[in-house]
């Protein structure tokens, strides 16, 4: 640090040159204010001063209660040539959504747009109005992943707000049987399904899934998971199957771990093998199996869905399908940019990326 420059300046310095390094990608939130006190040796105020520049720069932003976000680099020529675009997400500060949001960023900014960030925090109201706000402030199109997707019907209040938008939206992981919207996603039933014949193909016969239930992904890769059981000659064993969704989440977030502790109650109908469909809660499922003193995979193999960035560092490193999380942000934003330039378009995009498996050693051959 310039020793010969205020401390604010310095602090606000330090920051920039972690966003430059890429330490953090947008939508990625800060450390607290005690935290950078701490790391720093400087004071509140200080802090505050560095935080409320890089805030007046667009760079980051403050939410009341919840933190300090990178928003990422858009200058204010960026914002009046091109414009702003809406990314509307339940949940954008962790897990894949950072490098989701980082393709989709950089891919605007190219073009010279800007990316405002609201978060729904898995409420529809909230979510409705974040539509609502971003269209007033006149971005010149949508990104969006709405939470609990799988309740949306022909008569949903958020497709109605929608159709009165009058901007392009595309979204993310939902979609894919509307056909007035673009989206970009993943075939879900199919991973459902390869992530299960996997198991099958490897001698497992008593096969559990741990999913979300209120969320396409999750619904579609129960239904991949039934349709390969029951292509076996077996049954979808009910207690094996188990579920959790959005309130279940908000009162406890260990749903991984609960469930799979579950699971593993009884020993007479112990599994084999269990299908967790994203890695965040496999992740949790680890913990339940080693707890109750069973090993991986030697007493139950285990399999995820998203390649997140732990995976490789489970022990042992988890079995698990890789999404395209980078690419799915670029996508939807190209696929934005070309219905911005020509209006809302007559055939709507669907663009689904295909499974890939990633094999590690979570899993044995019985």
């Amino acid at each position: 640090m310039n020793r010969k420059e205020p401390k604010y300046i310095q602090v606000k310095n330090d920051l920039l040159n972690r966003f430059e390094d890429h330490r953090y990608q947008a939508g990625q939130r800060l450390p607290t204010e005690a935290e950078l006190m701490d790391e720093l040796s400087v004071s509140r105020t200080t802090v505050r001063q560095a935080i409320g520049e890089l805030e007046e720069s667009g760079i980051v932003r403050r939410r009341h209660g919840s933190g300090t976000y990178f928003q990422g680099f858009h200058t204010p020529e960026q914002v009046s040539q091109g414009g702003l675009i809406g990314l509307i997400n339940f949940y954008f500060n962790d897990y894949i959504y950072p490098e989701i949001i980082r393709g989709i960023e950089e891919t605007i900014s190219e073009a010279g747009y800007a990316l405002a960030l609201a978060n729904s925090r898995q409420n529809i109201e909230m979510e409705i109005s974040s539509v609502e706000r971003l269209i007033e402030q006149g971005v010149k199109g949508l990104i969006l992943e709405p939470s609990r997707n799988l309740q949306i019907r022909n008569d949903h209040p958020m497709l109605s707000v929608l159709d009165r938008a009058q901007v392009p939206v595309v979204t993310t992981h939902w979609g894919i049987s509307d056909t007035k919207i673009s989206t970009v996603t993943i075939d879900d039933i199919q991973a459902g399904y390869e992530a299960t014949r996997y198991l099958l193909d490897r001698g497992h016969r008593e096969i559990a899934i741990i999913y979300k239930e209120d969320v396409q992904a999750g619904y579609d890769r129960f239904l991949g998971y039934s349709r390969a059981v029951r292509e076996a000659g077996l049954s979808v064993e009910t207690d094996r199957v188990l579920s959790y969704n959005d309130q279940d989440e908000m009162n406890d977030v260990m749903q991984g771990y609960l469930l799979t502790q579950r699971l593993l109650r009884d020993i007479r109908r112990r599994p084999t093998a269990v299908f967790y469909f994203n890695d965040n809660i496999a992740v949790q499922g680890y913990n339940a199996i080693n707890e109750a003193g069973l090993s991986i995979p030697n007493d139950l193999s285990v399999i995820g869905f998203d390649n997140w960035r732990t995976a490789d560092m489970l022990a042992p490193p988890l079995t698990t399908f890789e999404h395209p999380k980078y690419n799915l942000g670029k996508w939807a934003a190209k696929i934005l940019l070309d219905e911005m330039d020509v209006g809302h378009p007559n055939l709507p995009m669907k663009l689904v990326f295909e499974p890939v498996l990633v094999e590690r050693e979570s899993v044995r051959t019985l």
